[in-house]
């Protein structure tokens, strides 16, 4: 008799310790939670991801129905210091998007965004090349996030206005061909230009540039300049060129534009412009509102480089702020953005071509990103360059660096006058910075 009853004891200890390790299960699973938990998440980007992600979010609030996910997006140009004020009132959302520019800048700051390899086993990260995660995205200690997508830089092109002037398009131009095809098209017709340059293009140009001239960054790595005297000035020289040669707008003509892409430049959408500069990542918004077709093409390589220039990185990461009270969730739902497969068809190309190989063998597979994206981040491969480093990411030299291209475009300095203010006064701010 009492060893019956032993034998029950045993059998119901047994039981409760399996419905406390069924308890623990469910409340660490956000698909079986009871508590009803909102999300805020912030993003960028053309109206066209805006909608791929809010279908997005559709379906994982429809599979975990006490989840609310609030999606936060909008334009790009104020979205940083937006968020550096969030951080400041502990107010950030839970999870956030980081442009690569800003990683070394917020790991300085203490890095309010929760480290990604703790959440290795909540996030599959195992289709992700992680050095080149690493690489962009932190250091071996620390990781700010997972990137949504590859980009790369290149030239997307007008088709229709390249053949009405005469342009042929192909991945070999030069620096000088560009000049010699804007002065093609104005010689014909100076009402049009061959291209516009927004201001993070612009910077983009120096620092392509500049790596091609000398082969380095624009600051090293313990905070000092990089590149000499002559090298800067003949970068701007080529873009006092540029506007000489009315091969882009008067700066006058661009300020309204300067910080927007071209789906929102009405002087690409009604065909004044031949060639607009960007990432791959932006091409799907672009090409859905421009009514002609457009193609792309290596962006420019001068003749024998030191080195090939082309950045090729991460478009942003998902990450999740550390004052989130629901990082498990949080994590569940950057899993879900990155690895679903209905997921996957649904955000398809509007962030990007997919860093992690399921997502983008899937999307290739079924010809979902369109040929001109395949295309323009192989072509930035054919010609990538050296990746910035941290110091040349930083949004005070990259303010400086947009004030002097400023100034020599609308004439206020000579390329030799800038050079020289523009290297005194990154030298004292480098100082200040380190």
């Amino acid at each position: 008799m009492k060893k019956k009853y032993f034998l029950v004891l045993i059998l119901g200890f047994v039981l409760i310790l399996s419905a406390f390790a069924g308890g623990k299960n469910e409340t660490t699973d956000s698909s079986s939670a009871n508590e009803n938990v909102t999300l805020r998440f912030s993003w960028w980007g053309s109206n066209t991801r805006h909608q791929a992600i809010l279908d997005a979010i559709e379906i994982y609030e429809s599979r975990h129905p006490n989840v609310t996910i609030e999606g936060e997006y909008g334009a790009f140009a104020d979205f940083y210091q937006k968020l550096l004020t969030q951080f400041a009132g502990g107010t950030a959302p839970d999870i956030i998007t980081v442009d690569n520019k800003w990683v070394a800048d917020l790991m300085n700051q203490g890095a309010p965004i929760v480290n990604m390899y703790t959440l290795s086993d909540e996030i599959d990260m195992s289709g992700f090349d992680m050095d080149f995660v690493k690489s962009w995205g932190g250091n071996d200690e620390y990781l700010i996030g997972l990137p949504a997508a590859s980009n790369g830089m290149g030239y997307l092109y007008n088709v229709e206005f390249l053949e009405e002037f005469g342009i042929e398009p192909n991945d070999n131009w030069t620096w000088d061909t560009v000049i010699e095809n804007g002065k093609k098209v104005q010689a014909q017709d100076p009402s049009k230009y061959l291209m516009y340059n927004i201001a993070d293009h612009w910077v983009y140009l120096i620092k392509s540039m500049l790596k091609q001239i000398n082969g380095k960054t624009l600051i090293t790595d313990d905070y000092e300049i990089a590149f000499s005297r002559e090298d800067i000035i003949q970068v701007f020289s080529y873009i006092r060129e540029l506007v000489d040669t009315r091969t882009v707008p008067p700066f006058s003509e661009g300020v309204l534009y300067e910080t927007v892409h071209a789906d929102q430049n009405p002087n690409w959408l009604n065909g004044n412009i031949g060639i607009f500069p960007t990432t791959s990542s932006l091409i799907t918004g672009i090409a859905d509102v421009s009514p002609f077709e457009v193609k792309t093409m290596r962006y420019p390589i001068m003749e024998n480089p030191v080195n090939p220039g082309i950045q090729v990185n991460p478009s942003f990461f998902f990450g999740i702020y550390s004052k989130s009270e629901h990082q498990d969730i949080a994590a569940d739902f950057i899993d879900f953005l990155l690895n679903d497969p209905e997921a996957i068809d649904t955000i398809k190309d509007t962030i990007g071509v997919p860093p992690n190989k399921y997502a983008a063998d899937r999307l290739v597979a079924e010809n979902v990103i369109p040929e001109n994206v395949i295309n323009m981040v192989n072509q930035a491969i054919s010609g990538a360059g050296i990746a910035d480093n941290g110091p040349s990411l930083n949004p005070e030299v990259l303010a400086l660096t947009k004030d002097y291209v400023q100034q020599i475009g609308y004439g206020v300095l000579s390329p030799e006058e800038a050079a020289d203010g523009y290297m005194e006064e990154l030298a004292a701010l480098l100082d200040s910075i380190k």
